[in-house]
């Protein structure tokens, strides 16, 4: 049983337009440090490398801060903010201020995997423009131990832009499919490697899709 849902939601999540002009190799190598500051309130810091085959060096880095409550059984309530910078040609291109705001909340059970959602608030504050994006990211997981203390984590994720800005135009940007395996190595650290699939519209420039290698490693205290 557990299997052929797993199957199921992994069919589910890599199908994406088949009309996809242009592609992209990428690595994501991030790392994640995180404390329990009393019960129930969680320290969050993470940063994010990712590098593009297109451009052929490390395009942009995220730096994020955040915490996390939970607010009731199986519902958790985040705050953060992530810097992100783009380089280019080894200089800095553009950054930007991305203040988040998350509710994620248990959905069901399924078989011996939980069914899960999240939704994500993000306000854009970019050096290279004045105006203020706003985009709502909703995502949904499917998590299912495999071997031991190993899990498979299938996800699907889609960017809705809510206004036009010089750097955003209003409407769904894109959208995310991948599927990520879970390593605990010791009580307080594991690392996670996965494959993901990225489906940028881009209206009237050919759309682009990305092939994401990432990978992790997750620490806590």
């Amino acid at each position: 049983m557990r299997f052929s849902v797993a199957l199921a939601l992994a069919l589910a999540a890599a199908a994406t337009p088949a009309a996809a002009q242009e592609h992209d190799a990428q690595l994501w190598l991030t790392a994640n440090a995180s404390t329990e500051l009393r019960e129930g309130l969680k320290l969050e810091l993470e940063t994010n490398q990712r590098f593009s085959d297109d451009s052929g060096e490390l395009y942009e880095s995220q730096y994020l801060a955040a915490l996390t409550v939970q607010a009731a059984t199986g519902v958790t309530l985040t705050g953060g903010l992530n810097r992100v910078v783009r380089p280019r040609d080894g200089r800095v291109q553009n950054t930007e201020w991305r203040p988040r705001q998350q509710i994620g909340f248990a959905i069901a059970k399924l078989g011996s995997g939980q069914l899960a959602g999240r939704v994500r608030l993000e306000q854009r504050f970019r050096s290279d423009d004045s105006e203020t994006g706003h985009r709502v990211r909703p995502e949904i997981t499917y998590t299912l131990p495999v071997y031991r203390d190993v899990k498979l984590r299938l996800a699907h994720e889609s960017y809705f832009n809510l206004n036009s800005t010089g750097f955003q135009d209003r409407g769904h940007e894109r959208m995310r499919n991948w599927a990520i395996a879970t390593v605990p190595f010791t009580k307080n650290l594991s690392a996670q490697l996965g494959y993901m699939n990225q489906y940028r519209f881009n209206d009237e420039d050919p759309d682009v899709m990305e092939h994401g290698l990432m990978t992790a490693l997750y620490v806590t205290f």
